[in-house]
């Protein structure tokens, strides 16, 4: 993998996703929910248009549905009949039994009254059988890459992990210069319309918003650099995991991940205190003592492979001299 193309890549990415955040009207929850629930309510839309058009159209409708919720499991007989079976492939029958139970909702909307207790979960019905499709789905995809990548020598799994590494990095792109903003614009926006007459200015609560962004954003974006470095590591193990490429990236990965972890503790500790420091200034609070964890912990994991990746080359080298 090319980093120098995935830096451009992802620079261009966090422009794009910063000015959507900042000039385009964030979208509406029906929208939102209207994505999820693509392609199955246009197919169930169309699927009733055709059921109500005659006999014959009814018949062909009734076939079409089947056909589709039937597409899992005939992909899972095709699987047991090439003797490509595993455990994983039992979600596709889930898969067939979620297609039968919510094209059938789709195609009559308006018995999704009757699945849920309270009347407001049933604008959302169709999302909601999108959502449960969709987890079912990848969480196949998952386990069927999981055993791809166990089943590959070293180079294959370098390269998944390479992959693997670049999703999360365009993930995290697209949270820090695109959710977070909207987040940030809806939270100065709440503020201004909860005190149409502040006795305290809101120019300070909105700087402040602004600065507390920049402070629990920056260690992601230094996570950022840290998975590009990994790739980056990646690729030099593949070429010689005993060379001087192989120790100079491992050394610079170790670096980066220990003034990671230093600056996300940091950044932690100085938004709470700055809002205690100007609380008679601010309309507006966000104490939390959540530390990233999950980030913490994936940094520390790279550290301690990096560590050991260029101890393994030095003590490679030691035995050479003595060869």
């Amino acid at each position: 993998m090319r980093i120098k193309v995935l830096v451009i890549v992802l620079g261009i990415g966090a422009i794009l996703c910063l000015l959507a955040a900042l000039c385009i009207a964030p979208p509406s929850a029906e929208a939102v929910f209207g994505v999820i629930s693509t392609p199955f309510v246009e197919i169930g839309g169309w699927l009733r248009t055709l059921s109500l058009s005659g006999s014959f159209g009814n018949v062909v409708a009734i076939l079409i549905y089947g056909a589709i919720s039937l597409c899992p499991m005939l992909f899972f007989l095709w699987r047991v009949m090439k003797k490509k079976f595993h455990i994983e492939d039992f979600l596709l029958l889930v898969m067939s039994a979620i297609l039968f139970f919510m094209m059938y909702y789709m195609i009559n909307p308006d018995l999704l009254t009757n699945l849920f207790a309270f009347e407001e979960f049933s604008s959302m019905g169709k999302t909601v059988l999108s959502i449960c499709f969709y987890s079912v789905l990848t969480g196949y995809l998952i386990l069927t890459l999981l055993r791809g990548v166990t089943r590959n020598k070293t180079f294959g799994m370098l390269d998944w992990l390479q992959l693997l590494l670049a999703l999360i990095a365009i993930v995290l792109v697209f949270s820090v210069f695109y959710l977070n903003v909207i987040d940030v614009r809806a939270t100065i926006q709440d503020v201004k319309s909860s005190n149409p007459e502040p006795i305290i200015p809101l120019a300070a609560t909105t700087n402040f918003i602004v600065i507390g962004y920049v402070l629990r954003q920056f260690p992601v974006i230094l996570s950022i650099g840290v998975l590009l470095l990994a790739i980056k590591l990646a690729a030099a193990l593949k070429q010689d995991k005993y060379g001087e490429e192989m120790v100079r990236v491992a050394g610079r990965l170790g670096g980066l991940c220990k003034v990671t972890v230093v600056t996300t503790v940091i950044c932690s500790i100085a938004v709470n205190l700055l809002q205690l420091l100007f609380s008679r200034s601010l309309l507006n609070y966000d104490f939390s003592a959540q530390v990233p964890v999950t980030s913490l912990v994936l940094t520390l994991i790279l550290l301690v492979l990096a560590q050991y990746f260029a101890d393994s080359s030095k003590l490679h080298q030691d035995n050479q001299l003595y060869i």
